[in-house]
């Protein structure tokens, strides 16, 4: 009960959303406004800030880094192995692959590691973030590609380097890892107050229109084709990390920052990425919906296994 009560704040900031498209609040071009901006501006805000003060614990958590991406190739990998029992269709396992790394860790997890474990949770999903940021963009690519084509070329490579790079959030997450870096990681105080101005907005708006996205009629036609997925998404995945911890340990609040933002539902990202990359991003949409609606129930089942 108390596991629930904790990850409660998510879900009612999430109905609001829910609630607001259903009385016409919220169309869909709002929802898209909204989402831009989160996505050029609150977000950012908060990423670059968050991980500017995370100093030198960058380069001072080796087993961390190590952790996080044994954790990428192990997934995808044995994603692809269970996927391979129910289908052959490549562009549903390369789709598979990827979610199996792309969490929601910024417009969910940041907010839900806020709400469950506070400003050290924030520091240290910032830290993870940081360490992170490489291997969770180009090897969900790099899997979802060799699943694809069976080859990985240097073309598309460097082409999805290229669109990394003007990934507002990313770009976020690596001015701050070389602010931290260089150790400029305090900020003049007016501009400080700005961004933290800026970014205080995110997590709640993020809830919202991630709730207003979520459509309850379509539902019963995902669990029926994704619920595999989902539940590796859910439960294998942040398992899977947890065990590489007992490998590379890192301190308990990091621990279960890490492992409970693994525990988020499949990135919202991933539809777009499925769809310019010619998987099959029906799929992945669904993936999307439904591992979002029952995150609602999987989270407070993390936290009470991790003791949080």
């Amino acid at each position: 009960m108390a596991s629930f009560l904790m990850v409660l704040p998510l879900a009612l900031v999430m109905g609001l959303g829910v609630l607001f498209r259903r009385i016409g609040l919220l169309d869909e071009r709002t929802v898209q406004r909204l989402n831009s901006i989160l996505y050029w501006a609150a977000l950012p805000a908060l990423l670059f800030r968050s991980i500017l003060k995370v100093d030198q614990d960058i380069l001072s958590n080796p087993n961390l880094f190590w952790a996080a991406h044994a954790t990428f190739l192990i997934g995808p990998a044995l994603a692809l192995f269970l996927g391979r029992a129910f289908t052959s269709d490549r562009r549903v396992l390369a789709v598979s692959a990827l979610i199996s790394i792309r969490s929601n860790n910024v417009f969910l997890g940041i907010p839900a590691v806020m709400t469950v474990m506070g400003t050290e949770g924030l520091q240290a999903i910032s830290l993870y973030l940081a360490v992170s940021l490489l291997g969770y963009n180009l090897l969900s690519i790099i899997w979802a590609q060799l699943i694809l084509s069976g080859k990985l070329t240097l073309r598309s490579l460097i082409t999805t380097l290229g669109a990394l790079l003007k990934n507002p959030l990313i770009l976020a997450c690596l001015m701050g890892v070389a602010g931290s870096l260089a150790g400029f990681n305090k900020l003049p105080q007016w501009f400080d107050s700005a961004l933290k101005m800026v970014g205080d907005s995110g997590s709640g708006i993020a809830l919202i229109v991630l709730g207003a996205t979520i459509r309850f009629e379509n539902l019963g036609e995902a669990m029926k084709s994704t619920w595999r997925d989902c539940l590796f998404k859910l439960f294998i995945c942040p398992a899977i990390i947890l065990c590489a911890f007992q490998i590379w340990p890192v301190n308990q609040l990091l621990r279960n920052t890490v492992v409970l933002t693994s525990a988020m539902p499949a990135a919202t990202h991933n539809f777009v990425i499925a769809q310019s990359m010619e998987m099959d991003h029906e799929y992945a949409g669904k993936i999307v919906t439904l591992s979002t609606a029952l995150s609602v129930f999987t989270l407070p089942i993390w936290v009470w296994i991790l003791g949080i």
